[in-house]
């Protein structure tokens, strides 16, 4: 007779920007909180085992590569999953439809029913809203990474009850405290936002606001973020006035961690548009790095940064020119929201999420 609980968690997307981000974050803490549960782990087998917590004496790993939002996914994962498993989890929205066992699952944010790139293309917003009224009907527990993205789920989505809905707050690894330490790899001052080049994530209104105060700041405006593989992308509008701004605007495309840490750390501020964000690292990340967090007012972004950033109207290119402007030239200004910041980062901390998530599964097992 079995005495011990089972929990199958999908790590497909441990390296996908956001949520591998996540899973990287909590995967550590739950294998060492739930030693008394057996895991699983699915995904890449070879990736896997990379890490150390793959290792533990309680974790197992099963190869499973289909892509995701692919029909391989809701075939191949079902069958992945060891049938004697107490709870699955997935730690992004899209589930396997054909599971009938326990499920918890974690959603960032409701982007695919709001953003109109994705909201307006018919099949993927079939695709999102089928996902959605399949884990409100059927999950067990549904983490958020924010009380903003809480809101919003139960705003566009329904079920037959809320109190399985737990805001989780996303960390910081420590890393980014000592991103100052790293050699600069730029020598002219810099704003740098750090994003994928997405419509919603509001960057042509950046590049325009820039290119209106160029002339008067010696700063560039570096783009750390990946344009290419995306399920939507910028306008060529958009990349055709880049580079008409010559050498003072710079997309990296993706870089090393190593890349990222001295990028943001050097910069004399980190600017993030974002019209949606379910959490948004970036800003808590420079705020660690002790580098000012310029933000829009926006969805989550007031509820993560609090009063330790700088804002913006997201829409209205003028204020975001006006703040960066600021920014630039007053260094009293900086130095209030670089002390505000490290103050503010502490709040976030990856141990207090993972801890949080392993006693919300442990309760569902």
């Amino acid at each position: 007779m079995r005495t011990h609980k089972t929990l199958a968690i999908d790590l497909r997307w441990i390296d996908s920007s956001g949520v591998g981000i996540y899973i990287k974050g909590i995967l550590p803490g739950i294998v060492e909180r739930l030693s008394d549960v057996s895991i699983t782990g699915i995904g890449d087998r070879a990736r896997l085992e990379e890490f150390p917590w793959t290792r533990a004496a309680n974790v197992r790993l099963i190869d499973c590569k289909a892509g995701r939002y692919s029909l391989a996914e809701q075939v191949q994962l079902p069958l992945a999953i060891p049938r004697d498993s107490d709870l699955f989890f997935s730690p992004y929205y899209t589930i396997p439809l054909a599971y009938r066992g326990k499920l918890a699952v974690t959603v960032h944010d409701m982007s695919h029913l709001i953003v109109p790139e994705i909201a307006g293309n018919f099949k993927k917003s079939v695709y999102a809203r089928t996902m959605f009224r399949a884990l409100r009907k059927r999950a067990s527990v549904i983490f958020t990474v924010s009380n903003f993205s809480k809101a919003e789920l139960l705003r566009l989505t329904t079920g037959t009850r809320e109190d399985n809905i737990i805001p989780t707050h996303l960390g910081i690894s420590p890393e980014w405290y000592a991103a100052a330490q790293s050699p600069p790899l730029r020598t002219r001052p810099y704003f740098v936002c750090v994003g994928n080049i997405k419509p919603y994530k509001n960057l042509g209104r950046l590049v325009e606001a820039f290119l209106t105060i160029k002339d008067r700041i010696p700063h560039d405006l570096v783009i750390i973020g990946q344009s290419e593989g995306l399920i939507t992308g910028e306008s060529a509008e958009f990349f055709e006035r880049i580079q008409r701004a010559g050498d003072r605007i710079h997309l990296t495309g993706f870089v090393s961690n190593q890349e990222l840490l001295s990028l943001v750390a050097h910069a004399t501020a980190l600017v993030m548009p974002s019209l949606y964000e379910g959490f948004g690292l970036p800003p808590i990340e420079a705020m660690a790095a002790g580098v000012p967090a310029l933000v829009s007012r926006a969805a989550s972004l007031p509820e993560v940064c609090g009063d330790a950033a700088l804002y913006f109207d997201p829409l209205n290119v003028d204020d975001i020119a006006t703040q960066l402007t600021e920014i630039a030239s007053n260094p009293q200004l900086a130095q209030f929201l670089k002390e505000q910041g490290l103050s503010r980062c502490r709040l976030f901390d990856w141990t207090a999420c993972s801890n949080t998530t392993a006693d919300a599964l442990r309760a569902s097992l």
